[in-house]
């Protein structure tokens, strides 16, 4: 694949004002909260446009990127810009290092530490919908990266085609998606198994207790119902996948929707070539918030960068 130096076309002062207006909306601070003063002179001017001031109340220095992922950080602005607009994207780490020339290993680690920020403060309400679906999906997830010595525990081959229910210690670890038929908004959360006790309570927790539930035969939702929540169900055994209820000619008991989110999240952790069972629920919560969001809010970049930061998309 051919590179487009993106770097050389962007202006470094308008980054910089840019990430101003996302890290500081109320104007530039100290790590204690104390604002610039108008008219202040920098205190280091060395690294034009992001110049170092001193407190005049407390006394410490401080730029543009202090208490935020990107404190003490030597890149530029516009390196910044790209490398934020890169993880919201999923551009793989690789690909992304050679476009920008960055080191491979440093980049990923700002990655990982990013997208935990993200699955931190993803949100955690319930969904509002009068109907949802609930579905798991197994990933291959082994420990990309990781040496493995001890000949008792081989590293996973590639395309793991273990029989059974995926688990976390099988390397196919399942991951729970919540949908809401209305909103379109979903929840998801990697678990360590397929189990009753793991599933059912995530779901409780990701909907209203008036909600009208449907998910396949899995006997992890067989006592959904006495949470007071509705519950109805497709047989996919019996190669039933949606039915009308109600004689209306609508098949609405299904959980299509949520199988359709899957193929979604299947590409988007694709090109990463493999993704460690440590970082699985970072990366899922990346396409979470994008699946939501659908277009990038200073607010969401604020989360990923400042990490006492929080957003609550209404």
């Amino acid at each position: 694949m051919i590179r487009f130096p993106l770097s050389d076309l962007l202006d470094e002062q308008e980054c910089y004002d840019y990430l101003l207006r996302t890290l500081h909306p109320t104007g530039l601070h100290c790590r204690h909260g104390h604002p610039l003063p108008p008219g202040q002179a920098p205190h280091d001017r060395s690294r034009a446009p992001i110049f170092d001031y001193r407190c005049r109340v407390c006394g410490n220095v401080f730029n543009l990127f202090t208490a935020t992922v990107w404190e003490g950080t030597h890149y530029s602005c516009r390196t910044i810009v790209l490398i934020m607009r890169g993880f919201v994207q999923g551009i793989p780490t690789l690909q992304l290092a050679e476009e920008l020339e960055l080191d491979y290993g440093t980049l990923l680690k700002h990655r990982h530490e990013i997208q935990q920020l993200g699955l931190t403060h993803k949100p955690t309400d319930p969904l509002p919908d009068d109907v949802t679906e609930a579905d798991e999906m197994f990933q291959n997830a082994g420990e990309k990266g990781d040496k493995h010595d001890d000949p008792d525990d081989p590293p996973r081959r590639r395309a793991n085609n273990r029989h059974g229910a995926g688990t976390m210690d099988n390397d196919r670890p399942p991951i729970l998606g919540v949908v809401g038929r209305t909103t379109g908004q979903i929840r998801l959360t990697v678990c360590d198994n397929t189990q009753q006790a793991t599933l059912q309570p995530q779901v409780e927790h990701n909907t209203f207790s008036d909600t009208l539930l449907n998910t396949d035969e899995s006997s992890a939702y067989n006592h959904i119902a006495e949470t007071g929540r509705g519950h109805v169900t497709v047989c996919h055994s019996r190669h039933e996948y949606a039915r009308d209820d109600d004689g209306d000619g609508f098949c609405e008991v299904h959980c299509n929707t949520m199988e359709g989110i899957w193929t979604g999240l299947r590409n988007f952790l694709r090109p990463f070539r493999g993704v460690h069972k440590k970082y699985l629920a970072a990366y899922t919560a990346m396409f979470e918030w994008a699946h939501n969001l659908k277009r990038v809010t200073t607010d969401f970049l604020r989360t990923l960068m400042v990490p006492n930061f929080t957003y609550l998309p209404t």
